[in-house]
């Protein structure tokens, strides 16, 4: 039995059900720059002319006559002006073509026409460029004021100014926990071009999230329980510190508790983590007390590549140390009967994308993952089978495995209402792998119906699709109908399984309702349409799927 979780996954639970959820960077960010009312826009003074004019070419320069600079000269590069004789409006033509210009390279800019004799088919233009001569700051910043200040610094320094290099720099801000900031630009009563800038800032100091649902195996107790509360800033560094706890409602087969702290390095959004995981596991398999205990610690550094409201990428890197023991009975009379330990190096990519149409709504939205792991040799590592003196979970297992993870979710919205979303996961790996390592069919990942661990692999391919309808039945309140099929693909590497490669695929629906920040309660129906093993006389039975998610903040200051 201990030897084949690969197949059986009685003896230890999947990675899954011993990893509670942590907290995650923020893709979305309530940090903005409004730049609409930084330079007044004037009308076309001239449409009501007749008279024509020869054009040649268009030379644009700074109000005082000197040349542009190198960043505003290359956004106007491009630019296609028409030659020949041509209607007076031609002018206020080439003006708004390269405002245009201008606004597609995020540059808060505005053109404009000065009074001039046009000989020799030459239009000047001047190019009056924005840049921020003081912030006024509005809102408790608290202990991140030093942070914001910082801030603030960079985004004066922007000469001249880009809506986009300022939202980034505001975005990165946004992205500390319990920071909400938001720019708007206004005229100042200086020079051309000189602006002030409003920034609106706001800050939490804690969050708490709660979760019940029935995801779980029947082996380790199928309602479960699980809370956390964050803590924001403690050290004024951009911080987190969270603490969780989940645990079966019986409080029998399963307890885990975790803790964690995240830190911002430096002023490009470059953070540092350190998470701790413990888990004490007993599923209920009658006269047999077997019982699992779970470390599970690790650091995690992570970077932003690209920060923009509509797109992100970072890059990841870290390490796990997992020690699982798995024993018979309890205290001095404890048998032993498997025990892994792996030192796991990662690095990974994550990215998101979000594509709007004219009217600035959403259509599509993609965001993807790719991890690639590797099995150290370090720190007591096990070796295969019973080399260490002690048998792993899998006896062909090998803690030194390559891995690769990949995810990709999309959603594609058909209309206010109608939308559809899948999800897609790989993993490969080169060796068979330890249990912690394996990918694991179920309802916490792909396969809802089946029980979480009921079979895995080292090798998955698989993913679930969704049809949804966004009904507007109570303002305020969301509600969403689905429909799903799941497909997941598994085969192991060992010479030892019991089970070759394997198909489970699982259909069903639901309805989601929630109030924005508040609650989310998910209640489906789900329908497995294969066996978990071939060994078994029939498949699993279908289940109802609940999930009740709270989250309550403090008040912004």
């Amino acid at each position: 039995m201990t030897a084949m979780p690969a197949n059986a996954q009685v003896a230890l639970p999947s990675r899954q059900e011993i990893t509670p959820p942590a907290p995650k960077p923020r893709s979305e960010s309530t940090a903005r720059v409004d730049a609409r009312g930084a330079l007044a826009e004037t009308n076309c003074p001239l449409e009501a002319s007749e008279l024509r004019l020869t054009l040649d070419r268009v030379e644009f320069t700074r109000p005082d006559g000197s040349p542009l600079q190198p960043q505003i000269a290359n956004a106007l590069a491009g630019l296609k002006t028409p030659t020949g004789e041509q209607s007076i409006t031609a002018v206020c033509a080439v003006r708004d073509a390269a405002n245009e210009a201008l606004r597609r390279g995020g540059w808060v800019a505005s053109v404009q026409i000065p009074a001039q004799e046009i000989t020799g088919g030459v239009l000047r233009l001047q190019v009056v460029t924005a840049r921020i001569v003081d912030v006024r700051v509005r809102g408790d910043a608290g202990r991140y004021e030093p942070f914001l200040r910082r801030r603030i610094a960079a985004i004066q320094a922007l000469d001249p100014l880009n809506e986009r290099e300022a939202e980034r720099i505001l975005l990165l801000a946004g992205d500390v926990p319990g920071l909400d900031v938001a720019l708007s630009l206004r005229p100042s009563n200086g020079e051309a071009g000189t602006v002030i800038g409003d920034l609106t800032v706001s800050s939490r100091h804690f969050a708490l999230f709660a979760n019940a649902q029935n995801y779980n195996s029947s082996l380790l107790g199928r309602e479960t329980v699980y809370g956390r509360g964050e803590i924001y800033g403690l050290t004024g560094l951009g911080d987190i510190t969270y603490l969780g706890a989940s645990t079966t409602t019986d409080f029998q087969e399963q307890v885990i508790v975790q803790g964690g702290h995240i830190l911002q390095l430096d002023d490009g959004g470059t953070t540092l983590g350190g998470r701790a995981t413990y888990a004490w596991s007993r599923p209920d398999l009658g006269a047999l007390d077997l019982r699992t205990n779970t470390l599970i610690a690790g650091l995690d550094l992570a970077r932003p590549l690209f920060r923009s409201v509509r797109g992100n990428a970072r890059v990841r890197l870290g390490l796990d140390f997992v020690d699982q023991i798995s024993r018979v009975g309890g205290g001095d009379d404890a048998v032993t009967l498997t025990r892994d330990k792996l030192r796991v190096l990662f690095a990974g990519i994550d990215a998101d994308q979000q594509f709007v149409n004219a009217n600035g709504r959403p259509w599509l939205s993609v965001s993807s993952s790719l991890e690639v792991r590797k099995g150290l040799g370090l720190f007591d590592a096990s070796q295969t089978g019973f080399a260490s003196g002690e048998l792993t979970s899998r006896l062909e297992g090998n803690s030194r495995a390559l891995v690769v993870r990949g995810v990709i979710d999309t959603t594609l919205s058909l209309g206010p209402i109608f939308s559809i979303a899948a999800i897609g996961q790989m993993q490969w790996a080169n060796d068979p792998l330890l249990n912690y390592e394996e990918f694991a069919l179920g309802s916490l990942t792909i396969g809802r119906g089946y029980d979480p661990g009921s079979n895995s692999g080292d090798r998955a391919l698989g993913g679930h699709v969704e049809a949804r309808a966004d009904l507007p039945l109570i303002t305020g309140l969301g509600t969403q109908v689905y429909g799903f099929y799941d497909h997941l693909y598994l085969t192991n590497l060992d010479r030892a399984r019991i089970e070759g490669a394997r198909n489970f695929d699982s259909v069903g629906g639901g309805v989601r309702v929630s109030f924005p920040n508040r609650l989310v309660l998910d209640v489906g129906y789900a329908k497995p349409l294969d066996r978990a093993l071939r060994l078994d006389n029939e498949r699993p039975p279908a289940r109802v799927l609940v999930s009740l998610t709270v989250q309550f903040r403090d008040g912004a200051r």
